[in-house]
Formats: structure tokens, C-alpha cells, sequence
């Protein structure tokens, strides 16, 4: 099975370094990207609202591109007034941001998620750490975000994820190089072993949950009872001998509870 890459900042950066070609020419392939999303999924009037790096520069060719298609775009630098668009493309941030956007991105920010359109994010949402998916401050609440070369980290795990939206990944031609987090994709769901009428425990998948500690049982019994409700055929906990009778009780109970549970 084969992860899905999830990028930092930092390995995002180390790709745009080790790419052969220039800055330019990733940046108008990125704006290319997302305005494509754009033409395919949100008609009418665009704003696109830019800040001043490489994401502003992202959003300048987005806003080129959907003019030369015939939409009608207004272009706000820094704060400004949003207009009367149909969709938003938001270019203020990217994925530099480790604290809290300052007051003049701040403002906008609110500015337009109180506008009630839909909004494209350019990379990551603003004001989402795209290394952590931590959100220090105002952020964005994207309705999709179109990302370049792999999806960052900070789309995927909470609060980050909520407000990404949908995700689309763009082929700029960024090859990273080393990553250090991986998703696993829905495929992985096809190598789950389906059942049919002569299937039992041992050829339903197996499951090994491996860890628990004096006073920290409940991880592993989660997992474990996570993976029955999954519909593992067999589920084994690997644990130290003193937590045993802890795991045990633990395990009584919540049969009992899920024995009482409505089908």
C-alpha cells in the first residue's frame, strides 16, 4: 500500500529549492491550478485577496487567468474591500505562518469569513500552521484548498483539517524529496478482507494492539475496541502483565455496554 505524503513547510520549501526550473515558473502553475478550480466549480464574480509573498504572488496569476477566461475579478492587496463576489480566492498567507496573523491580515480574514461566500484557499487556509494544522489566531474556513506537489500536514490533522474544506492536490512539477509524515488513503479500505458466509474470526483480519502502561490502559483498550467495531475477525492486546487485570475489567465492561447498545 502506498502512503500518501504529507508535507511541512520546511519540505515544502526544500522541494521549491531543489526544483530546476524557477520560482516563476511554479508560480504560474500553482495560480494556473487554482484557477482552473475556480472555472470548474464557483461561477460568477471573483475576488482574489493577496498578501505580499510567494502565496500573494500565486493569487496575482490566479486573478490574470480568470480574467483572460472572462471573469470579472477584483484584486485586493493587504485590506481592502471585498466587493460583491461570488467566491473569494484567499492568497494572503500560505504556509509561512507560525503565530497568530498579524492585525491587518487578521482583519481580513474576518472580513471574509463573515463575507458568507465561498472561499478558495491558495496552498493552506490562512492563518492555519501548514506544519502543524494548529490555528493561533484567525484563520480562514475554506469551502476547498487547492495545495501544490502533496498535501501539507496542517490540512489534515485538526483544527487545521476543519477548515481546509475540500482538498485538491495540483501537479506543479514539486518532487519531494524526504517527508517525514505519510496519510494512508481511502484505497488502503480495499485491502480490508471482505467476508462472505463462510468467513470466520481468523480470515476476517487480524489486529495487534501493542501498548498500555500503569494508569494509561485506556489507549490501547480503545484501539482495541475500535478495531472489533471495524469489524477486525480477531483482535489481540499486547500489554504489560500488571496492567492485565486493568484491560480485562476494562474489556467486561464495555461488552456489557455494547451489549445493551440499540442494532
Amino acid at each position: 500500500m502506498r502512503l500518501q505524503p504529507l508535507l511541512t513547510a520546511d519540505e515544502t520549501r526544500a522541494a521549491e529549492e531543489a526544483h530546476q526550473g524557477s520560482l516563476e515558473e511554479l508560480m504560474e502553475r500553482a495560480g494556473a491550478a487554482v484557477a482552473e478550480t475556480v472555472l470548474r466549480q464557483f461561477p460568477g464574480r471573483v475576488t482574489v485577496v493577496c498578501g505580499k509573498g510567494l502565496n500573494g504572488g500565486d493569487g496575482k496569476v490566479c486573478a490574470r487567468v480568470l480574467r483572460e477566461a472572462g471573469r470579472e475579478v477584483t484584486l485586493v492587496e493587504g485590506v481592502g474591500d471585498l466587493g460583491d463576489p461570488d467566491v473569494v480566492v484567499d492568497a494572503l498567507l500560505g504556509i509561512g505562518l507560525r503565530e497568530a496573523p498579524r492585525e491587518d491580515a487578521a482583519r481580513m480574514i474576518e472580513l471574509v469569513n463573515a463575507s458568507g461566500r465561498p472561499v478558495v484557499a491558495i496552498d493552506v487556509p490562512s492563518g492555519v500552521n501548514a506544519s502543524t494544522g494548529e490555528v493561533p489566531g484567525a484563520a480562514i474556513r475554506a469551502t476547498a484548498t487547492v495545495t501544490f506537489g502533496a498535501a501539507k500536514v496542517g490540512l489534515a490533522i485538526a483544527p487545521g483539517r476543519f477548515h481546509a474544506g475540500h482538498v485538491h492536490i495540483a501537479p506543479i512539477g514539486l518532487r519531494p524529496r524526504a517527508h517525514e509524515h505519510a496519510l494512508v488513503p481511502a484505497s488502503a479500505l480495499l485491502d480490508v478482507p471482505r467476508k462472505d458466509a463462510t468467513s470466520t474470526k481468523y480470515s476476517a483480519g487480524s489486529v495487534l494492539v501493542v501498548g498500555g502502561s500503569r494508569g494509561l490502559t485506556g489507549a490501547p483498550m480503545l484501539a482495541a475496541l475500535a478495531a472489533f467495531r471495524a469489524d477486525a475477525g480477531y483482535v489481540a492486546v499486547a500489554a504489560p502483565e500488571s496492567t492485565l487485570p486493568v484491560l480485562e475489567t476494562r474489556r467486561r465492561a464495555r461488552w456489557a455496554s455494547a451489549s445493551r447498545e440499540p442494532a
